[in-house]
């Protein structure tokens, strides 16, 4: 016959509510206090025959939440209230919050299925052991396995709109929350050890793998037609989700923005460089489809006022795409984008769109040297690690050593040693980048130059012999020079170290099924200092539009390059500390450098793109060369 243990609370209650008088309460306890901790007060209580059992029960149901789970151990003479008191000083001792339950186990003081059989009682649920075959796979396969494990929970069955969950803490309301606006149904709980829950998703995990099905570590999308008349509430989120991913990945859209709005969730992809609306789900969908992916991101499901990241690992049966999530904190809730990395879609430098001279320049003097920075520079979205990814692929050799230091790492790369960044354990940027020179590496390729920290080693890498990549946030190319000097990098170093600075924009190309032939305005042909007379040797297009290019005239993109080979002069200029103006004409001079919108200007020429297009993406150049100069440097 259980009994039960009572604090200040409980027994106030007790008063209260009428069960007991003040005399009767105190006279209990004195008795209890003279056993020495003998009998409990419970015990004490009903000898005395001042209350019943099923009165006693009554009440404790009625107060359940009163009473911790301390409380039951000790009248289950599991442990002690010296024991409580241990626990309580060790907690007040750690640094990571911890239940006392918890806090006893790992003090060897209980075990584990004691503390899950007085949840158990605590919260009047069912203790549960279910045999591998009778937990639903389909139900795990739409959770992630690795967000299942951190809450330490399995869902077991769906009965009509009743789910099953088997969970080891019981007081996770948002989780329960969660669950039932993905799934659409209402959750009822079972108890069992984490022990046993981590062996049964380990099971499923094996089961799972052995199908060829493993979520472990990819989420599979699977690719259906939506039929929402004719799905559950839980299925129709997740093919919400999976379609909207695979529409995305078939339209080449590089990221998919998950907008809430005041009436409606609207979705939009941007594709080739431009946001393109594409439907809008109903404002009830909102809350189901960004817990959908922030399950699949391994988010935190249960944060929604502040902003987070997370990883989606997606694996068809033709190729692995990395999604990177984005989840931002507006008024009307969690605004999402997903940052799609398509591993099959490095491609190689002759398809990036560099114009023939400057891709020899290119390959058969900067990526051939031996040593040297080069920087790839350009603000952010305009295809700086697409290059960087191909001018390291195209380096790659057995008889290399190429190492990396990325934030994350984006593309794979057969025979690279690439290192993703993860702030979380420790493996910081700079703690990366001082252990890489230790590495033995022929060229290092560093993600991003952020800080002088990071400047400083890939100057003195290039000063050991090693050749180093990395990119950089500026303007042009020369300014990227001018930028380190501001870092306060030696001139010295920056002059002798430099290879090479490729700055570099994205443009659009006209749609092949719907080009046609025009004339710019004459306000465009002014901004390139080019007359109609001039535009006679030339056949300029654009798109007016069709089903393949989205109705833009449009259809993916390719560079427009900068590159600037630093000679003599340009060294002596950066020692000098000349100003930018200086070394842009300077380069202009005598490094035949082509800058971006005079490498665009030509490629419009040449009806690859629009000069409307080049205007709204490059630089501006306000001094303008005679077309013969252009065309000589570029070939």
């Amino acid at each position: 016959m259980l009994q039960y243990a009572f604090d200040e609370i409980t027994e106030s209650a007790l008063i209260n509510e009428g069960v007991l008088t003040k005399e009767q309460l105190s006279k209990a306890r004195k008795i209890a206090e003279h056993l020495g901790g003998q009998k409990t007060l419970s015990e004490v209580l009903l000898e005395m025959n001042w209350i019943s059992q099923p009165r006693l029960d009554d009440f404790v149901r009625s107060c359940r939440s009163r009473i911790s789970i301390s409380d039951i151990l000790i009248a289950r003479r599991m442990i002690t209230e010296q024991d409580v008191m241990a626990a309580r000083e060790t907690q007040r001792k750690s640094a990571k919050s911890k239940r006392i339950g918890e806090t006893l186990v790992e003090m060897g003081l209980i075990e584990e299925r004691h503390v899950v059989e007085a949840l158990a009682e605590k919260f009047n649920l069912p203790l549960l052991e279910p045999d591998i075959t009778e937990i639903d796979s389909e139900l795990v396969r739409k959770v992630s396995l690795k967000y299942l494990r951190r809450q330490v929970a399995i869902p077991i069955k769906l009965e009509g709109d009743q789910l099953q969950m088997l969970v080891a803490d019981p007081t996770m309301t948002y989780f329960v929350e969660e669950i039932e606006r993905l799934f659409s149904c209402r959750v009822s709980l079972a108890l069992a050890t984490s022990t046993i829950i981590s062996q049964k998703l380990d099971l499923i995990d094996a089961f799972l793998q052995s199908k060829g099905e493993g979520i472990g570590d990819y989420q599979k999308v699977k690719y259906h037609t939506l039929e929402p008349q004719a799905q559950t509430g839980d299925d129709r989120v997740v093919q919400m989700v999976d379609q909207m991913i695979r529409a995305a990945i078939e339209e080449g859209a590089s990221d998919v923005h998950i907008e809430p709005m005041a009436n409606k969730l609207r979705i939009r992809y941007r594709i080739d460089g431009v946001l393109v609306h594409k439907l809008d789900f109903p404002r009830d969908y909102t809350p189901r489809i960004i817990s959908r992916i922030k399950i699949l991101a391994d988010a935190d499901v249960a944060e929604r006022r502040k902003h987070q990241d997370g990883r989606i690992f997606i694996k068809t049966e033709r190729q692995e795409i990395d999604i990177r999530a984005s989840f931002y904190a507006t008024v009307f809730g969690e605004n999402v984008v997903l940052r799609i990395l398509n591993k099959a879609s490095l491609i190689g430098l002759q398809e990036l769109g560099f114009a023939p001279n400057i891709l020899r320049l290119y390959s058969e003097d900067v990526l051939a040297a031996p040593s040297g920075i080069t920087l790839i520079t350009g603000p952010t979205g305009s295809g700086k690690t697409t290059t960087l990814y191909s001018s390291i692929d195209y380096c790659n050799d057995p008889t290399v050593k190429i190492i990396t230091c990325e934030d994350p790492v984006e593309y794979v790369i057969e025979g690279i040693s690439q290192c993703s960044i993860n702030e979380k354990i420790g493996l910081t940027f700079n703690e990366t980048l001082r252990s890489i020179v230790r590495q033995d590496p022929d060229i290092i390729v560093i993600g991003e130059i952020r800080d002088k920290f990071s400047a400083d080693v890939a100057v003195n890498s290039a000063l050991t012999g090693h050749k180093v990549f990395a990119t950089f946030h500026t303007e042009d190319s020369v300014g990227a020079l001018v930028r380190l000097i501001n870092m306060d990098i030696e001139t010295s170093l920056i002059a002798s170290t430099i290879g090479a600075v490729l700055a570099q924009r994205l443009v659009r190309k006209v749609c092949s099924s719907c080009s046609m032939t025009y004339t710019p305005e004459e306000r465009v042909l002014r901004r390139f200092g080019l007359t109609n007379e001039q535009l006679k040797p030339f056949t300029l297009l654009r798109g007016k539009g069709c089903s393949a290019c989205n109705f833009t005239g449009y259809r993916s993109r390719l560079g427009i390059y900068e590159l600037l080979v630093p000679n003599v002069d340009i060294r002596d200029a950066i020692l000098q500390k000349r100003t930018m103006q200086e070394i842009r004409q300077m380069s202009l001079d005598s490094c035949a450098l082509c800058t971006m919108q005079e490498d665009g200007m030509i490629k419009a020429l040449r009806g690859v793109t629009t000069l409307e297009e080049v205007l709204e993406n490059a630089p501006r150049a306000f001094h303008h060369r005679p077309l013969e100069t252009l065309m000589s440097i570029v070939g």
